[in-house]
């Protein structure tokens, strides 16, 4: 029974010099810091794969408006609360808001490159100790998620490296475009859409992402402009027909995977795409920049690369020297200042062919 005179339990505090240093190390050294952006990460992934990001922009602010529709109720109350901590959600009037900050962090770009490092190859670099000591092999044990993958670079692409594509090939006057390792589709169904002077030619080794993509010219209302085949992006003399109609070719953040096998590799794989289409105006190299910095996520990208033993992407001046041991030439250097992946675009010609001098009239863009 509780008296009328319960006595108030005292709170003893300790300070120890020892312990209060160890514990002010601890903070300086960042480790909080690092531990909350961890779980933040997790959590705004969870908040958009859950389901309940989309409900929140639709309008739906409370559990019984429908807001953890799907979702096990208390983990879902809990997860909304814990982004409200962090200053992801606002609380007001019994609902939950985003933030400005929240609207930031979920955009549609934002979630792209949390994906790719987090979902894409989460299962990656969770691994980074087993990798590093040699207990795992990449490709054999783990292996990067090829759907996410793809579904995050296609959002990427769209806001920062389809109209560099799209308006090189205007500039070559190019009218039909093979896309190599065009996975999904989503590049050359966006340029398309983008230039209706422009068909094309979608071509990659996955069946599966071939039937995506010829799903998506059907949605985006293009199927009569495309085609879509399956083929080995390098191995250029087993491309169907179809492929070696093209005056334009592209193929982005592939052929860095080739320097595992050396340099004069990648040469001789730009050697055969030039010989392989005769009718070539233009070969469009679209390839990642590492410059070894830790700015917009650099030494992340340069990470995933090396744990996956992928063939590491080059600088600009390294990327000159390998067009200059193959049959082609570079004529103009696209690039993305302020954009994820930092992606340099290489306009290239075989030598032996003149230069294409478009009209003012093909210069559309």
């Amino acid at each position: 029974m509780t008296g009328a005179h319960e006595v108030t339990p005292d709170v003893i505090e300790l300070y120890d010099d020892e312990q209060t240093a160890v514990w002010q190390e601890f903070r300086l050294g960042g480790m909080p810091d690092l531990i909350s952006a961890m779980n933040l990460c997790h959590a705004l992934l969870a908040l958009d794969d859950s389901g309940i990001l989309a409900s929140l922009r639709h309008g739906k602010h409370r559990p019984e408006e429908g807001l953890l529709d799907g979702t096990v109720e208390h983990l879902g109350t809990h997860l909304l609360d814990y982004l409200t901590m962090r200053g992801v959600l606002d609380r007001r009037g019994g609902g939950y808001f985003l933030s400005r900050k929240g609207e930031l962090l979920t955009s549609d770009v934002s979630l792209a490159r949390l994906g790719i490092y987090l979902d894409a190859y989460g299962p990656v670099l969770s691994r980074t100790n087993d990798l590093v000591a040699g207990r795992i092999t990449y490709g054999a044990d783990v292996q990067r998620r090829g759907g996410p993958l793809g579904r995050h670079c296609a959002t990427l692409f769209s806001a920062f490296h389809t109209p560099v594509l799209v308006r090189a090939m205007r500039e070559r006057g190019v009218q039909r475009l093979l896309d190599v390792g065009c996975g999904g589709g989503s590049s050359l169904v966006d340029a398309c859409l983008r230039d209706p002077h422009l068909t094309g030619v979608g071509l990659d080794i996955d069946a599966d992402a071939i039937d995506e993509a010829r799903a998506l010219a059907a949605r985006e209302g293009v199927a009569d402009r495309v085609t879509f085949v399956v083929a080995d992006a390098f191995a250029p003399q087993t491309w169907p027909e179809p492929a070696r109609s093209a005056d334009g070719m592209s193929i982005v953040s592939a052929l860095h995977e080739l320097f595992r096998d050396g340099e004069q590799a990648v040469a001789d794989m730009l050697t055969a795409y030039g010989r392989a289409l005769p009718d070539l105006k233009i070969l469009l190299v679209g390839e990642p920049e590492i410059r070894g910095d830790a700015q917009d996520n650099d030494d992340d990208f340069f990470l995933i690369h090396a744990m996956t033993d992928q063939g590491m992407p080059r600088d600009r001046a390294s990327w000159l020297g390998v067009i200059a041991r193959s049959e082609l030439t570079c004529r103009r250097i696209y690039r993305r200042p302020d954009a994820g992946p930092r992606l340099c675009f290489y306009d290239l010609i075989p030598r032996q062919r003149p230069a294409h001098r478009p009209s003012q009239g093909n210069a559309r863009g």
